[in-house]
């Protein structure tokens, strides 16, 4: 059995192709908990001391500075776009819709452009500190 590695690019598209499926089939009835686990948990771990992921821990991020999660690699692009910055509700709104308009060239592929789904999501990230 040949095995074949999946390209980074081939992966990220993937992720975004099963994201897009699963908002447009169930976005109005899903809380942001169960869409945290269908679209986030895949790359970000919540739970306290949880190893890395694809991306960094996003427990408590309402309120941490950005870029600021011990042992992730953030991109160059990040680190120079967010630098100072503190994660609002309004920023990630902005970040969640479209990152590469936040970040242009950072990792983060991912992008909701349903702003109650985008709402829902954020509304349970407030909840786990």
């Amino acid at each position: 059995m040949r095995k074949t590695a999946w390209s980074f690019p081939a992966m990220q598209a993937a992720v975004l192709l099963a994201g897009a499926a699963v908002v447009s089939a169930h976005a109005d009835s899903l809380p942001g908990e169960k869409i945290y686990k269908q679209h986030c948990a895949a790359c970000h771990a919540i739970a306290p001391d949880a190893p890395m992921g694809m991306g960094p821990n996003l427990r408590g991020i309402v309120g941490r500075d950005a870029g600021k999660v011990p042992g992730y690699s953030y991109s160059p692009a990040f680190k120079k776009a967010l630098a100072g910055e503190r994660w609002t509700p309004q920023l990630l709104d902005k970040w969640l819709e479209q990152p590469q308009s936040v970040a242009q060239g950072t990792y983060m592929m991912y992008q909701q452009p349903d702003a109650a789904v985008r709402a829902a999501v954020i509304e349970y990230l407030v909840t786990v500190k």
